[in-house]
Order: structure tokens, then sequence, then C-alpha cells
């Protein structure tokens, strides 16, 4: 089984290098490229489309902009938006776009983004996402999140996170090799969701840490970058758990 996509773009260029990097994923179909979202939209109605690639800075004939074109699809079509910078990325996010896409994009980060587009059509039990997920040639789980700080959003590699502490409804994101700390309105249990569990592990109320920057374990603590962590009661079985399948000589 397939993802049939489109692209809507106005820079050649731009169609060129995603329609080479669909040709590398097994799961996607190109079912259209196009320039005018008046064309897209005709073959949108009698083409079966799951996700769109869609540049949002430009204006289209007719006055239609990518983010115009966007309100017109319905579900369960998702948009992947391709920009120059991050200028519009908070209407994309608004837009709940499965994406927002900056520059020159590397395949790795194209292939993240359209990893997204498989495990929603898989939460929607959705026959489009049968066996896709088998298909898939590296780990499902997202290598990064973007969360909103400073009227910004902001990517944040998983590998540079070291912990995340929750300040009521807030949070503060400790990463490697930055000494303030990234503020978000968030919830810990929604960043406990979305971050994949065999990468962190939530051992107090108002900790999740990576388990890769754990440097000791105590009674009451973990070490992590010289920093003690608490060991919350309720979360000391998942905390035994995890160790239980350290190799700890």
């Amino acid at each position: 089984m397939e993802l049939n996509c489109a692209i809507l773009h106005a820079d050649q260029e731009t169609i060129n290098r995603l329609e080479e990097y669909i040709g590398k994923v097994p799961f996607l179909s190109l079912r259209g490229k196009y320039t005018n979202p008046l064309e897209a939209l005709k073959e949108y109605y009698e083409t079966k489309v799951e996700v769109y690639f869609v540049g949002i800075c430009q204006e289209y004939e007719g006055g239609i902009g990518g983010m115009d074109f966007c309100r017109m699809l319905s579900l369960p079509t998702r948009v992947i938006f391709v920009a120059e910078s991050s200028r519009y990325a908070a209407e994309c996010f608004r837009l709940d776009a499965l994406d927002h896409l900056e520059g020159e994009v590397e395949f790795s980060i194209f292939f993240q983004a359209v990893n997204k587009a498989v495990r929603w059509f898989a939460l929607q039990n959705s026959p489009v996402a049968e066996g896709v997920v088998q298909k898939m040639a590296v780990e499902d789980a997202p290598r990064m999140i973007y969360v909103r700080s400073d009227n910004r959003i902001i990517r944040l590699e998983l590998s540079e996170i070291n912990y995340i502490e929750g300040l009521g409804d807030y949070v503060k994101i400790f990463c490697r090799r930055s000494s303030k700390p990234v503020i978000s309105l968030c919830s810990m249990k929604y960043l406990e969701e979305k971050l994949p569990a065999d990468e962190f592990i939530r051992i107090h109320r108002s900790f999740i840490v990576r388990k890769g920057c754990i440097d000791a374990i105590g009674r009451s603590s973990v070490i992590v970058e010289e920093k003690d962590v608490p060991i919350g009661d309720a979360y000391r079985e998942r905390l035994k758990h995890f160790i239980s399948r350290l190799a700890v000589l």
C-alpha cells in the first residue's frame, strides 16, 4: 500500500528536489506536480491524494496562496508546507499541518516528515497505512520535536535534550551545549506521550530525562550532566524496570 502525494510549488527547482525525494521513498506515490493551485484542486477532486507538499510563501494565479489552498482541502488529506524561512511556521501549525520544512531540505528531514504522515494515517485506522510501517527504512520514532517558545516555533533534536522539568502549565527543556532552558507552554503529560519511550523516561511528576544522559542512579535521584534529578515514589518501579535491562557489572 502507498500514500498518494502531490506537489504544489512555484519554484521548479524545489519541485524537482521534492520529486527526487519522493522517488526514494517506497511507500510514496507521486500523483501530480503543480504550479497552479486551481489545476491542483481539479486533480485533487479526481485523484485521491493523502499528502500535499505545498509552497507556503508564494501567491499563485488567482491570488490564491499556499495557506488558502490548504483551507480548501478536507480530511483525510494532510499538508506538509515547504518554505524559505520560519516566518510563517506558526500559521502552518495553526492550520494543523503535519510539518513545516525550511530552505534546501535534506532528505533525512524530508523522510521524518513523511513518517509523520504514515503515523497519522495509522492512528486513523486508515487502510492506506496497512503494511506501510513495515516498509520504513529508518526507525519510526521522531528524531525531533517542535515547541512554542517566545512567540516562535523551535525545533529541538531529541539527541540534544538532557532532561525536562515541569512548572505547572509550563515546561523547561534543558539541552546540551545550552546554558538556558527552552521554556514552553506545554504539559508534562503531553510531552511524555510525544517523546519516544525507548529514549526518554519519566522519573518524577516534574521530571523527564533522556536515558542516554543518565550518568549515575542513586536511591533518591539520578545524575544528569551534574544535575541531581529526584526520583518520585510513583515512578520508582518504571526506573527499576529500566535498570533491570542494563548490563550492570
